[in-house]
């Protein structure tokens, strides 16, 4: 595989680490999966997925290999362990068949991570950027922003967390990462200006705890705080109609108890 090193020595001085790699091969020939499976201890459940999966502990890796000789490698979070990994898979082919040639490897998806110094206002940033933003937390806490590329996605969380998925070469990663730093910027916080939040926690009939988060800070915006309250509205409304259901339940109980006693009688 052909890395630009130069590229990578770039993103590694920006803090921005690989966290997976999915890499994929091509062998010349078909593969026998019953007895590849048998020779590398892997699953072959041919009902349930048509490929041996089996794990590589140096480096830690998860392999696919499927019957058409297309491999897929998962876990690696660098170049020369993705490298390793392949010429250990073909050496257990290479055992099978004979004459067996490696066609192909190839970054399929390069997933990388880091955090920016500060916190990020999502809210302000959909709001502002719906037409290639996506924001509700009530499915998923992060923000999904789409990239220029076709397959390019960007995740940002509140803390400062961000992962860019759906390149395949470093330069493409360097390229995305530089405009998501130009669009999350005008939205990070600086550390010290952060609000700060107290959790206070409120008992229900079921001494069950509901925490919600009271402001402590000037700085605390209206849509926060709307924010925060419908949050908290909206579970104490599933507690209190599940505890009416329950109290109806019962005492539906009790009235056919009481029928069935007095036929009885």
């Amino acid at each position: 595989m052909q890395v630009d090193t130069e590229c990578l020595g770039r993103l590694t001085k920006r803090n921005i680490r690989v966290c997976n790699l999915v890499v994929t091969a091509v062998f010349s020939n078909c593969i026998d999966l019953p007895n590849f499976a048998k020779l590398v201890g892997g699953m072959y459940r041919p009902k349930k997925f048509a490929a041996v999966r089996f794990r590589v502990r140096h480096p830690r890796c998860t392999v696919l290999v499927f019957k058409s000789g297309k491999c897929v490698f998962i876990g690696c979070t660098k170049v020369w362990q993705a490298d390793v990994a392949v010429n250990q898979c073909f050496a257990y082919v290479s055992r099978m068949c004979e004459n067996i040639k490696l066609m192909d490897v190839r970054i399929q998806n390069i997933v990388t991570h880091t955090k920016f110094a500060g916190k990020l206002d999502l809210i302000r940033m959909y709001s502002e950027n719906a037409l290639y933003t996506n924001y509700n937390p009530e499915l998923f806490p992060g923000l999904r922003m789409s990239l220029h590329e076709q397959n390019a996605r960007a995740s940002l969380f509140f803390q400062g967390n961000v992962i860019v998925t759906g390149c395949n070469t470093f330069n493409i990663v360097e390229r995305m990462w530089d405009l998501v730093e130009q669009r999350s910027k005008p939205y990070l916080s600086e550390v010290n200006t952060i609000i700060e939040t107290d959790a206070v926690a409120a008992d229900d009939s079921n001494g069950e705890k509901i925490a919600y988060a009271c402001d402590t800070s000037a700085e605390f915006t209206s849509e926060h705080l709307t924010h925060n309250y419908t949050a908290m509205n909206r579970q104490i409304e599933r507690l209190y109609y599940r505890d009416e259901d329950r109290t109806k339940d019962a005492i539906t109980s009790n009235d056919d108890h009481e029928v069935s006693t007095s036929t009885l009688a």
